[in-house]
């Protein structure tokens, strides 16, 4: 079967600098505040354009368009405002245009065991918006804490939608673990989507990253494939890693491998799709070389990402005084007066 791979040259990143990084994410979960109704309340204004320009400083964000993102909202919203006749379908567009994420704890408390929180999309006056089409599927992600012991094992199941209290099922399902004594994160998810031909609709995966194999690896102990993720569907098994070993000047030479298989008498198809993939690829990356046309081939966007990686990781040892003082804004956030 055909295989695709990708190596990148990456700014590494100290093991120490790391469990400062997930301490501090820690802390700000403790952090969060919530209103009478369990929306999140967000830090003030003030404190959050200070928070977002330091994170577009050290590469986390992309300021402008966070900018741009916002005025799309506030200009949405003003239309609908407005109030002037207009198709059904424009009106959900715009009502999506200007809805804004939040978490609302709606059960428990914050962080303990069978707590259970609504990840939704807010109107501008503060109402989840449910979907036009009911097929879509979404009307919010649902999330209960299992676990929560930040030395050791904290878990949370997801559904989307959140399935409790409802009667139908979610489309999308599963679990993210956290093992702090192994340095373990489990990202486990199932997939039904509604209809005739189960066994074409659904589909199964799970994501596992090692700290410890990973800093293993790069130090030439072993460690063997510290990301990797491997899902399943009916006709195909999908095997995805990522193998680091220690590069030039203290960077990581980061391999990343795809390996796609057909399953039974899906194989032959699977395998000439994937050898037409690849053919795809080659070809837009000789006919840019050629042309000069300026779109950046599939090679030059796994270039860039590597780029947007090296910010990041230069950037890395000032992340966690970032983190601190957005746990500290959140712990200080006081009623929600707005759209931020």
């Amino acid at each position: 079967m055909p295989r695709l791979s990708h190596t990148f040259d990456i700014t590494a990143v100290d093991r120490e600098v790391v469990g400062r990084i997930v301490s501090a994410l820690h802390e700000v979960a403790r952090g969060c505040r919530f209103d009478g109704r369990g929306w999140l309340l967000p830090p003030d204004p003030e404190s959050w354009e200070r928070l977002v320009a330091r994170a577009d400083e050290l590469g986390l964000v992309d300021r402008e368009s966070a900018e741009e993102l916002r005025e799309e909202r506030r200009a949405a919203a003003a239309r609908l405002r407005e109030g002037s006749p207009r198709t059904e379908a424009e009106t959900d567009e715009l009502e999506v245009a200007a809805a804004e994420l939040a978490l609302q704890l709606q059960t428990g408390r914050h962080l303990a065991p069978r707590s259970h929180y609504l990840v939704a999309e807010l109107s501008p006056e503060g109402v989840p918006v449910e979907p036009a089409d009911e097929e879509k599927g979404w009307s919010g992600t649902g999330l209960t804490v299992t676990a929560w012991d930040e030395t050791g094992t904290s878990s949370v199941d997801f559904s989307m939608p959140d399935a409790v209290g409802g009667t139908e099922p979610p489309v999308t399902w599963g679990t993210v673990t956290h093992d702090a004594p192994a340095g373990l994160l489990t990202w486990a998810a199932e997939v039904r989507l509604p209809g005739r031909g189960a066994w074409l609709r659904s589909a199964a995966g799970e994501l596992r990253f090692s700290t410890g194999d990973w800093y293993s690896a790069v130090s030439g102990r072993g460690g063997g494939r510290p990301a990797r993720l491997r899902a399943r569907h009916a006709v195909a098994e999908v095997d995805a890693w990522l193998a680091p070993t220690a590069g030039a000047d203290g960077r990581w030479s980061v391999e990343a491998v795809l390996d796609v298989r057909g399953k039974g008498l899906f194989r032959p198809v699977v395998s000439a799709a994937v050898w037409a993939t690849v053919s795809s690829f080659r070809r837009a990356e000789r006919r840019a070389a050629r042309l000069g046309t300026g779109e950046p081939t599939t090679r030059q966007r796994l270039d860039r990402t590597a780029l947007a990686w090296d910010r990041i990781a230069r950037n890395a040892p000032r992340l966690p005084e970032l983190l601190h003082d957005l746990a500290a804004a959140l712990a200080a956030a006081g009623p929600r007066g707005g759209s931020r």
